[in-house]
This record gives structure tokens, sequence and C-alpha cells, in this order.
């Protein structure tokens, strides 16, 4: 690797959450009724109790050869990367997540309400879109950045997420696990590719 680890935390006063990104979650395209932003509004209250958002980086070398690209620490094959990173000779890979809290609370209340719930984790996901949002505007400050991208879209497999967890050391550091099927804990957790250049 050509960079060590950079761990950053931060709170939810960092990012934006995006409520069309959590109605869009929720299949709703129209403007929320009055009783669906009063369960956004508790939604962002309750998420401010047991957040903890984190997010490690690293910059990584990279060399393109036809279709394959090489980190250094893991090479892959994919078209669809290989687009998105053409040009570049480094990349960020990060990962972040929103901790663990945020799955208890969407466990319990699929118990006690699941509307609410459904609610709830639809607007998890969309605050852990903004706290990726947050962390590639940090990145942006140091270089000038390809669109992020993450295993599991185009051709890049989900399997890819056990060298990108490993590369992250993202177990030790944030707390991220990886289940058989390549899915993580915590759920609202993200990992993704930055080219530079």
């Amino acid at each position: 690797m050509s960079g060590g680890l950079t761990l950053l935390t931060g709170t939810l006063d960092d990012c934006t959450v995006s409520r069309r990104e959590a109605l869009r979650y929720l299949g709703v395209r129209t403007e929320a009724p009055p009783e669906l932003e009063l369960m956004l509004d508790r939604a962002a209250e309750l998420l401010k109790t047991c957040a903890a958002l984190k997010a490690c980086y690293t910059r990584l070398p990279l060399t393109i050869s036809g279709d394959t690209l090489d980190f250094g620490a893991f090479r892959l094959e994919s078209k669809a990367l290989k687009k998105n990173l053409d040009g570049c000779c480094e990349s960020f890979l990060f990962a972040a997540t929103l901790g663990v809290g945020a799955d208890r609370q969407i466990l319990r209340l699929s118990k006690a309400e699941p509307a609410f719930a459904a609610v709830f984790d639809a607007y998890c996901s969309a605050a852990v879109e903004g706290w990726c949002n947050y962390v590639n505007a940090q990145l942006a400050e140091q270089e000038t950045l390809c669109p992020r991208f993450s295993p599991g879209y185009g051709d890049v497999p989900l399997s890819l997420q056990r060298d990108v967890l490993a590369a992250l050391d993202a177990q030790r550091k944030l707390g991220i696990t990886l289940s058989d099927t390549y899915f993580m804990t915590p759920t609202k957790s993200v990992t993704a590719f930055v080219g530079i250049g």
C-alpha cells in the first residue's frame, strides 16, 4: 500500500441526510404526507441517539492492464470499474458506517413498531449515504476525484468486500464484519473506490 490508514469520526450534524433519498428507499415518489414527515422527524432524532459514525480510508497504487486492475493489496477484473478509474494511477479506498447502534434500533423497532421500523431503516440508509458524501468531500480537499464506486455495482462482485475490508483493517478499525454471503454488519455500512485524478 502507498499510504497508511486514516480514521474519521463524525456526527449526523457533519453530513446532510436527504429526505428525498429516504423517501426513495420507501418507494415514495411524490411529496410525503404529513404523518410520514413526522415519522422522518422522529427517525432523525432517534438516529442521533444511537449512531456512531466512523470511516477509514487508505490510498492505493493502481495499475490497469486490459480489464485487470491491480491495487497492490489485491487485484480484480472489471470493465465497469476500469471505465470509472480510467486514467487514474491511484485510488482512495474507504469504508464508512453508522455503527451497530442503528442496527439494534431497527431490530427493536421491527418487533415493536414495524411501520416506523421501515421508515427508520430508510432514513438510516439515507444517512449512511450522507456520511459517505461527507467522507468523499474530505478526500476531495486533497485531490481531484472520480465518482465513488462500490463492490456490488456493475460487474464488481460483492465477494471483493473481503479484500476491501482486509485492506482497511475494517473489523478492528470500524467493527465491520462480513457474512458468508458477503454482506456487512453493521448493515448501514458502505465501501467504495474513489479514483484520484
